[in-house]
């Protein structure tokens, strides 16, 4: 009976290594053209939906219609969020057809991540009021839609 086992439990193994050979060897992955623009879209959106969340939480708290606490931790979804719509694009190898157009959309999102995370250090100071910050959310978030046809 061990005899027979064993060829079944090498089989297992050797299938068990590939599967996490083939699986773990994916950090970057190669989309053609279109599949990188529907990525593309997708992180932009994602980014201008999260610098928009930033902007109406320090409004909504500039007026008193949300605690303190509730507005930072807000803030610091969105913050967390940006950045992962930006890496996730990040990771994908950018097609040659692409690579004039991929420097400026991770450069928007890159933004998006640096200014919600401005936005944070101010939920967490209690500075609300920033119209600066406010009107740089806003362009931030137009920019970001007209990115993402």
């Amino acid at each position: 009976m061990k005899c027979s086992q064993r060829p079944a439990v090498v089989a297992v193994r050797l299938v068990a290594s590939l599967l996490v050979l083939l699986t773990g060897c994916g950090v970057v992955s190669e989309p053609d053209a279109t599949a990188w623009d529907q990525h593309a879209v997708q992180a932009l959106t994602d980014a201008a939906s999260q610098v928009a969340t930033a902007r109406l939480a320090l409004e909504a708290a500039g007026d008193g219609r949300t605690w303190p606490t509730y507005t930072t931790v807000l803030v610091a979804e969105a913050e967390e969020a940006a950045g992962t719509a930006e890496e996730d694009l990040a990771r994908l190898q950018v097609p040659p057809e692409r690579a004039d157009a991929a420097p400026e959309v991770l450069d928007l999102l890159g933004r998006a991540v640096d200014l919600v995370a401005e936005a944070r250090a101010h939920a967490v100071a209690g500075t609300y009021d920033d119209r600066a910050l406010l009107d740089a959310l806003d362009r931030l978030s137009d920019d970001l839609r007209q990115a993402a046809p």
